[in-house]
């Protein structure tokens, strides 16, 4: 093999480590706490600003069954096997801010 593929195999380890360090820290729900189709995605992971998604599940469901396809270009991040879409975009913005209204809604119960 050569120098720089190393390199690059290297890089891509290094990446992928830092995107599941990330996912760690995001909540891991299932599409409907997000009012999507339970067809578009297995897991799907949230913070205040991103839905995330493994990349499979992107590329097969989560654009068709949950709509994502309509979401602008310049707010979607593909990182190692994952794909984020960021609050920017209104659909997404829409999505997390019903979930996040729901979760305040039950700890206030």
């Amino acid at each position: 093999m050569s120098y720089l593929y190393d390199k690059l195999n290297s890089l891509q380890w290094e990446i992928n480590e830092k995107v599941e360090a990330i996912i760690d820290e995001m909540k891991e729900v299932k599409p409907e706490e997000l009012y999507l189709d339970n067809r578009s995605a297995y897991r799907l992971y949230v913070d205040k600003e991103y839905i995330a998604v493994q990349k499979g599940s992107d590329l097969r469901t989560l654009r068709y069954y949950g709509g994502f396809e309509y979401v602008d270009e310049e707010y979607v991040l593909e990182l190692g096997e994952y794909v984020f879409y960021h609050s920017e975009d209104e659909r997404i913005c829409d999505h997390l801010a019903q979930y996040f209204q729901d979760q305040e809604e039950k700890e206030n119960v």
